[in-house]
């Protein structure tokens, strides 16, 4: 385990994967956004259909980002962008955003196949920005000089001045009842 600035290789996966499992959810929302869009004539969709496309789009992202078959290989991110694409139409097609289907079926062939076309398009974008990432950090690697490691003091840091208050006993032994004021005798 190889450690850099303090996170070890196996957070830099994971890092990876968050971002790998932010693209698949982001790109299945605004795809489905899209795609229902020009289906509808560009008709808004209305709140409860966008709420749950989100939370769809969310759980998309958690769950590619989660399951290691899913953010590791180019069919586990084909097959996450295809559930999200059904999750977008099922949630673009809830409630007052499925007005545009009235007259035929939700799930019609030619719809299927584009929400299939549109996550493997997707796949191959998400798939070659993964590569030019990788490719640009292994030139940047080898470009820039190896970082200064500074060495890391141990146990607490040492004061060069200790300072000590002066602390008169009497205050403290002092009766705590009395109130302050004038002195008693007071000529005027």
């Amino acid at each position: 385990m190889s450690f850099v600035s303090g996170r070890s290789s196996a957070h830099f996966r994971s890092d990876a994967a968050v971002l790998r499992g932010g693209a698949a959810g982001s790109v299945s929302g605004a795809l489905a956004v899209a795609a229902h869009g020009w289906a509808s004539g560009a008709m808004a969709p209305d709140s409860g259909a966008l709420t749950l496309l989100i939370a769809g789009c969310a759980a998309v992202g958690a769950v590619t980002a989660g399951v290691r078959s899913l953010r590791t290989t180019a069919l586990g991110l084909v097959a996450a962008l295809v559930g999200g694409q059904l999750l977008g139409h099922l949630s673009m097609s809830w409630g007052g955003g499925g007005q545009h289907h009235h007259h035929q079926s939700v799930w019609t062939p030619s719809m299927l196949m584009a929400h299939i076309v549109a996550a493997i398009a997707a796949a191959v974008v998400i798939l070659g920005a993964e590569a030019a990432y990788r490719i640009v950090t292994a030139v940047v690697a080898r470009v820039l000089p190896v970082p200064v490691v500074l060495p890391v003091p141990s146990g607490p840091p040492t004061l060069p001045i200790e300072h000590r208050d002066r602390i008169v006993p009497r205050i403290f032994a002092a009766d705590t009842f009395r109130t302050r004021g004038p002195p008693v005798l007071v000529r005027g």
